[in-house]
């Protein structure tokens, strides 16, 4: 990412400040700067912005988040992070599907690109999600069934995760799986969330197909817990620049490599 995040447009690097602040809570300018390979002065604008807005509040050297608009903005940036790669993914993960099929739609910023996608095609699906605003894109695909399971909306995500939540994915069994990820990291899947973890693997357990929908970001060093190992995977659709060494190590593993 480094300095080409300074020369994005500025929505989509406040959407970067935003989310980093949703998952430490405060940071100081230094720290975002490092963290996104940008200057202290853009930052310092951005955030002179963001407050502006309400969006974040200004603290001396830096900023925290502002309670009750971490999911508002959370899932904004889901969107705006490297949009037009992840609309690219969607759109091709759903030429994968078949009329009839039952599909889980996991929480995740392409896999929400992939329920958009699935609205534009009009494909007939039966729907699993354990997230809301996944949930309510896939209420208004035409032939789409939606259902959820129960739980506790966590950490201002709108995902619902817990004892509740895990019970009624244990007991699925669908065609397909549309899963993200926090970090490929070789043949490691990974992520910063322990329930996110155990809701993933039972996702992936519950599928006859899984595929994995991750952009090139996506390649990069581990999180805390792993979810499972590349070859857990069937399919995986990414973009073109994603590293090709993470490609053919993937296509080596049996993992059909799809680019969008």
């Amino acid at each position: 990412m480094g300095r080409d995040l300074e020369r994005k447009i500025p929505a989509q690097r406040r959407a970067e400040i935003r989310a980093l602040l949703g998952r430490l809570g405060s940071a100081s300018i230094a720290e975002i700067a490092g963290a996104l390979g940008v200057s202290g002065s853009t930052v310092r604008r951005d955030l002179d912005e963001l407050d502006r807005k309400g969006a974040v509040r200004r603290s001396h050297g830096g900023a925290v988040t502002v309670e009750g608009t971490a999911f508002e903005y959370r899932f904004e940036d889901r969107r705006l992070h490297n949009p037009d790669e992840k609309k690219r993914i969607g759109d091709y993960a759903v030429t994968l599907l078949e009329e009839g099929q039952s599909v889980i739609f996991d929480s995740s910023s392409t896999v929400l690109a992939a329920a958009e996608a699935l609205g534009r095609r009009g494909l007939g699906v039966a729907t699993v999600t354990n997230d809301v605003g996944v949930a309510s894109v896939l209420a208004e695909a035409p032939g789409a069934s939606v259902v959820m399971p129960g739980g506790e909306i966590r950490d201002g995500s709108f995902t619902l995760l817990g004892s509740y939540t895990q019970t009624f994915l244990n007991g699925l069994h669908v065609d397909v799986a549309f899963v993200g990820i926090h970090a490929i990291t070789g043949d490691v899947l990974s992520e910063s969330s322990l329930d996110v973890v155990e809701a993933k693997r039972a996702m992936m357990l519950a599928a006859h197909r899984v595929i994995l929908l991750a952009d090139h970001s996506k390649f990069c060093p581990p999180s805390f817990f792993e979810v499972a190992r590349t070859d857990r995977l069937d399919d995986l659709v990414t973009d073109d620049a994603a590293p090709p060494e993470a490609l053919e190590a993937a296509g080596a593993r049996g993992v059909r490599v799809h680019l969008a």
